[in-house]
This record gives structure tokens, C-alpha cells and sequence, in this order.
């Protein structure tokens, strides 16, 4: 292509564009909405992930104020700014986020050119204001599990709990497959974003549904950690946690997965990394364990009860089994409920004071179903 030739091109590419920006520019209403409103997501480490969904795909970014300055970050991949999806994550330094306001915006992109883009219209969250304080005792964490887009019964669930919640714990298999995007905006990102309203934490556990479909391989890229994985550890004032992993329930040769999964790669460097933990980062008043396998005495041949005791856990918290109970042990461990079959679900909440951890599992029609 002659130099004439390549000039002539971009002064083409570039009227079009202009045209086109000023087409969606007249435009009467906007088409650029925020879809699903901003959760923010535990991924241990210093940062929160702040995840939300628009109607079209385009740009997205995080502003506060910090000390007096003007913060804008950005979703962005090694200095590009994201502008090809509708889901948008961005990380978000703990200390500057806790206790302040935040808004997110996006922009849609409609096309990307080499040395040209075109933009349109905006879409502003309202502010919101931010807790996540961090308290040294009194913490009320709420729990859910396998809700199995139920989300309805979770509702009705959730209307008879009264305590106001410093933490959101989802506890895996939220959806009963990931299949699609839409899957995943929802429910998994719209029942968090309901639930905490983009003012505490959420901690998402993954659970084995959401290992299913051609979607699953994605969800790293919103709620992993900066490594992408579902394992870490977290500190939340008096709470120490461990976020463990349990990955599928059945070895990788099994006939549901195709031959297209490699969880005991996956299990063999978790396990490596819970063993490489030290107890003395662990010095929180109480010290807890969520993964969405509630039993790990024996998690396919390993004890990973031995290491997390070692570490001075007291409880795992779990869901899988579409039940509520209390399993007694050296490492006990407590099944929130969810879906517990016949049109009933549960929600539990955890009220950490005083050096006790209180547990209550509350189902649809409010009854009190496990105390202790």
C-alpha cells in the first residue's frame, strides 16, 4: 500500500467515524445502561475486585477521592484499556476504598480502530458508600449456598433475617451451571450486588456447579485473585480466613467432564500452597474456613483438615450438601443450607462476638431450623 493510498484510508476511516459518533450522539435516549449494579469482591491480598455489567461494551473505570486527590482507575490489561466486554472488574486498593464513596463508569465503545475509535454515550452509577470497616469483634457474616437460581425462595429466606450484614459470604453454586455470560450477570453478580448493594464485601467460594460450561473458564478473569485463582486468604478485622477451592466433586476421568478439566493439577498446587501457610499470619480472635466442600478429612486422598488445623482454624464453613447441620470434630464444620429440596431454601448468619461464634440458619418461612 503506497503512503497515498494508507493516508486517503484513515481520512475515510476517520470520516466515518465521525458520522457515526454523531449519529449515537442524537440519539434521544440512552442505550448505555448499567445492567447490574457494582459488588465489591473479597480476593484477599490488598485489593477488592468491583465487578458490574452495562448493556453495551465499552470502558470502564472507578472514581473516589482519596486524601484530597482524584482517583480514576481503570479496567484495564497491561496498560489497555478493556472496551470489548460488558462485564467490567476493576481492583481497588482496600485501604483507600474502606469507608469511603465510590461511583463507576462506563462507555460504550461500538468499534476500535487502529488509530481511531468510536465512542458514545456514558453511564454513571449513583455514589455509594463504601463500609467494609473492618471491626475488632461484633462481625455479622451472612452465608448462602447452592441457590440454584432460586433466587426467589432466597429472597423470602433472606426477609426473615434482621441482622444487618458486615460480610456476604457466597458459598458456591449459585448457578447450577456457567454455561453463558448471562449466567454469571444474572445471578451470581446480581444476587451479590443485591445482597451487599455495593457497601461490604462479598466473598465468593466457587463452587463445583460453576466449574460447568464454556463460561466457567472466564469467571477468574472478574473475581480471581491477582493470580487468578479462587484460593487465598483474607483478614477482616477480628476475622483470620482461608478461602479454600474445592473445585468438581468427582476424579477428572468421570463422564460428565469430556475429558476437559484438570482439577487434580489444580488440587495438588492448592494443597502445596495450604501446607506453605504460616499460623503466625493468623492472628485474628477467630479463625475460619469457607469452601464450598463443607468435609475435608479426606478431599480425594488428602487430609486438608491437618494443614488448616495446624494453621489454628476453628470451623469450615461450607454448602454443597443442600442441607443444614453441624458436624462435630478436631476441625467441625457447618453446612449453611440453601436448597434443601421441596421448594425450601436457607440462609445462615454468623455473628462473631465475644470471643463465640454464633451460628442461625433461617429457612422461607422463617423458622429457625439450627442454633448454636
Amino acid at each position: 500500500m503506497t503512503m497515498l493510498a494508507y493516508y486517503f484510508k484513515n481520512i475515510i476511516i476517520s470520516v466515518v467515524a465521525f458520522l457515526l459518533c454523531g449519529i449515537t450522539w442524537i440519539i434521544p435516549f440512552n442505550l448505555m445502561k448499567i445492567t447490574v449494579a457494582p459488588a465489591v469482591f473479597e480476593t484477599g491480598g490488598d485489593y477488592y475486585n468491583i465487578v458490574w455489567e452495562t448493556s453495551f461494551k465499552g470502558s470502564g473505570c472507578v472514581k473516589y477521592t482519596y486524601n484530597g486527590e482524584e482517583k480514576i482507575i481503570w479496567d484495564s490489561n497491561n496498560g489497555i484499556i478493556t472496551s470489548d466486554d460488558t462485564v467490567h472488574s476493576v481492583r481497588v486498593p482496600k485501604e483507600e476504598l474502606r469507608g469511603n464513596t465510590y461511583t463507576v463508569e462506563s462507555q460504550f465503545i461500538p468499534f476500535k480502530f487502529a488509530y481511531h475509535c468510536l465512542k458514545g454515550r456514558k453511564a454513571e452509577s449513583e455514589p455509594i458508600a463504601f463500609n467494609g470497616e473492618e471491626k475488632e469483634d461484633d462481625i455479622t457474616v451472612l452465608c448462602i449456598s447452592d441457590v440454584h437460581e432460586m433466587e426467589k425462595k432466597m429472597k423470602k429466606a433472606l426477609s426473615h433475617i434482621t441482622e444487618k450484614p458486615d460480610l456476604i459470604c457466597m458459598i458456591g453454586d449459585i448457578t447450577s451451571e456457567m454455561r453463558t455470560k448471562d449466567q454469571f450477570t444474572k445471578f451470581l453478580l446480581k444476587d451479590a450486588s443485591e445482597l451487599s448493594g455495593g457497601a461490604v464485601p462479598v466473598v465468593y467460594t466457587r463452587g463445583n456447579h460453576e466449574t460447568r460450561g464454556e463460561y466457567a473458564g472466564v469467571l477468574a478473569d472478574y473475581l480471581g485473585d491477582e493470580k487468578g485463582n479462587f484460593y487465598y486468604t483474607f483478614d477482616f478485622g477480628a476475622l483470620s480466613a482461608v478461602v479454600i477451592d474445592s473445585g468438581e466433586d468427582k476424579e477428572d476421568d468421570h463422564k460428565e467432564y469430556s475429558g476437559l478439566v484438570n482439577f487434580e493439577a489444580l488440587r495438588s498446587e492448592e494443597y502445596e500452597w495450604l501446607c506453605s501457610l504460616d499460623k503466625k499470619d493468623f492472628d485474628g480472635r477467630y479463625k475460619i474456613v469457607f469452601s464450598h466442600e463443607p468435609v475435608l478429612d479426606d478431599h480425594f486422598g488428602q487430609s486438608w483438615s491437618e494443614p488448616l488445623r495446624k494453621l489454628g482454624m476453628e470451623l469450615i464453613v461450607g454448602g454443597h450438601r443442600h442441607q443444614v447441620k453441624y458436624l462435630e470434630g478436631e476441625l467441625p464444620s457447618f453446612i449453611v443450607g440453601g436448597n434443601l429440596g421441596d421448594g425450601q431454601w436457607a440462609a445462615s448468619v454468623m455473628t462473631l462476638k465475644d470471643g463465640k461464634i454464633t451460628l442461625k440458619t433461617v429457612d422461607t418461612e422463617g423458622n429457625i431450623l439450627f442454633e448454636k
